[in-house]
């Protein structure tokens, strides 16, 4: 069996032509050179995100600056200061036209008036009241509650002084108020019921009565063609002892 022999075959120059033989030289001058070209940045048709065209001058320093002091400076600040102002008005006068309160009506004798239901604590049923010596003809005396002394008044009397009161009896109610010193409280004919009406539609008291009653009435609710007097609570449950 014979051995294989492997033999590198020989090149040479003259196996291959003349054109066909390149130098690494060669090669290197037929490939051109990349050049190097800068773009210089189109300012003209920027756009940004939102496809809207940017000017650089519009975002230059000086422009940036102008608009900073336009924003900041004395101008500005009474411009938003009137605006703050105009927003504030703007808005109390809604506060106001919105505004809605409760009351509780009540009768005095024939006459009906109220109290803010904000003013009231609660209601009670008619109980005992022990008198107090040398007090004014309006304050009834002093009853208990829950253990607390408080003064009673008849509002009646100190509201109608010239109106005859109808006698004490079991039938009328005793509402209980949120006096600036202290709960007190107060006798009324007759229970009407909570109503709730916008701030704006209390009127004025009427210019006919005299100041000694303008002084207990705040104002006038107008509800389905009936005139409900609001009490003023301060001078109403206030006790003069001169």
């Amino acid at each position: 069996m014979g051995h294989l022999s492997r033999e590198t075959p020989e090149i040479r120059e003259a196996d291959f032509p003349d054109n066909q033989m390149t130098e690494p030289e060669a090669i290197q001058k037929t490939v051109p050179e990349p050049e190097t070209v800068i773009a210089e940045p189109e300012t003209s048709g920027m756009k940004n995100t939102s496809g809207r065209e940017q000017n650089p001058a519009a975002h230059s320093p000086e422009r940036e600056e102008a608009h900073f002091k336009q924003e900041t400076g004395p101008d500005a600040k009474e411009k938003i200061q009137y605006k703050e102002k105009k927003e504030s008005e703007d808005g109390d006068e809604t506060d106001k036209t919105d505004e809605v309160i409760e009351i509780l009506a009540f009768k005095l004798l024939k006459e009906e008036f109220a109290f803010r239901i904000s003013q009231l604590k609660e209601i009670l049923k008619y109980q005992r009241i022990t008198r107090v010596p040398k007090m004014p003809d309006y304050v009834l005396g002093i009853t208990s509650l829950r253990g607390k002394v408080i003064p009673v008044i008849d509002l009646r009397t100190k509201i109608l002084p010239h109106e005859k009161a109808a006698e004490i009896n079991e039938k009328l109610k005793i509402l209980i108020i949120k006096g600036p010193k202290g709960m007190i409280g107060a006798v009324i004919d007759k229970l009407i019921g909570v109503m709730r009406i916008a701030k704006v539609d209390i009127l004025p008291p009427p210019t006919h009565l005299s100041e000694e009653q303008l002084k207990f009435i705040e104002g006038i609710a107008v509800l389905e063609k009936r005139f409900i007097s609001i009490i003023n609570m301060e001078e109403a449950i206030t006790i003069n002892l001169n």
